[in-house]
């Protein structure tokens, strides 16, 4: 298996300011405790953990220079800040001289409507996708019309982009009481899904329901609904740790995703643990997966 979507942080090096406000998580989280959970997965892409966006190549050479032999990190996904439209070319150029940076973030969760639709955002975007650069978006599902309209302009302008979706899209769970027309989330999904070159990942959602009470089966029909929309070839698994400790945690999640899977067949199966994630960021891992007995 391959986790599509980790994080690591050492707040020591680095500044992640939004740490203050999840002080359970808020300490270094390195290569040695991804080891102690023992989760049974080695080989994983590292996301962006927002820290200062001055520090975004420090945290990048960072996590690139790390060594652990239980985690093989096989491709970075940076940040920039495309808001800057095409002056981002500078920063952009050096990411690419970093082996493992397969792609970039630039987070809207926590932007305006207007910062999502502004030219230069999309601007931003393009001169990503046009540097052969992967873009991961991560929006709320309020937002997720706006990614409608801002991926037609992308595609429209660069048929090639790949571009991955956060969290399904982040459907606020514990709101809507687990109910997946909640703000639009399934039909957004729907429509975003008929984007050839979109895919997601289903990460992130125990932490979109309730930390503490949050039911295992509420999660359920959104992992449903994303296979319908988007089939397994679009579809990768996203740990978001050590985020999801903030809602029971990773085995947790694991068993979650294993049950909500268990039915598809192992071709399937195999394309949303390693295979779309592979394809998508174009990893080559140079060792057998582990996996869990």
């Amino acid at each position: 298996m391959i986790d599509a979507h980790l994080h690591l942080w050492d707040p020591v090096l680095l500044d992640y300011g939004w740490l203050q406000h999840v002080p359970s998580i808020a300490g270094p989280r390195g290569p040695r405790d991804w080891a102690a959970q023992r989760t049974g997965v080695r080989q994983a892409v590292f996301v962006q953990a927002d820290c200062a966006p001055g520090q975004a190549l420090d945290e990048i050479d960072w996590v690139a220079g790390l060594a652990h032999p239980d985690l093989e990190i096989l491709g970075i996904v940076a940040f920039a800040p495309l808001e800057l439209g095409e002056a981002v070319a500078p920063h952009l150029g050096a990411l690419r001289q970093r082996p493992k940076v397969r792609g970039v973030r630039r987070s809207v969760q926590n932007e305006t409507d207007a910062f999502i639709a502004d030219r230069r955002h999309l601007d931003g975007l393009i001169a990503a996708a046009r540097q052969g650069l992967t873009i991961d978006l991560c929006a709320r599902d309020r937002q997720l019309p706006l990614l409608v309209d801002l991926l037609g302009r992308l595609f429209e302008r660069q048929p090639d982009a790949r571009v991955a979706l956060d969290h399904l899209g982040k459907p606020d769970i514990a709101a809507h009481a687990g109910d997946i027309d909640g703000a639009g989330w399934a039909d957004s999904l729907r429509v975003l899904a008929g984007f050839p070159n979109l895919s997601a990942k289903i990460s992130g959602l125990t932490t979109q329901d309730h930390w503490s009470g949050g039911r295992d089966e509420t999660l359920r029909p959104y992992i449903d609904h994303a296979l319908a929309c988007f089939g397994p070839e679009r579809l990768m698994f996203g740990g978001d740790w050590p985020v999801v400790d903030l809602a029971g945690g990773y085995a947790r999640w694991r068993a979650v995703f294993e049950a909500a899977t268990a039915a598809l067949s192992p071709c399937d199966r195999l394309r949303i643990d390693s295979e779309t994630a592979s394809a998508f960021y174009a990893l080559a891992p140079e060792r057998p997966q582990e996996t869990l007995p």
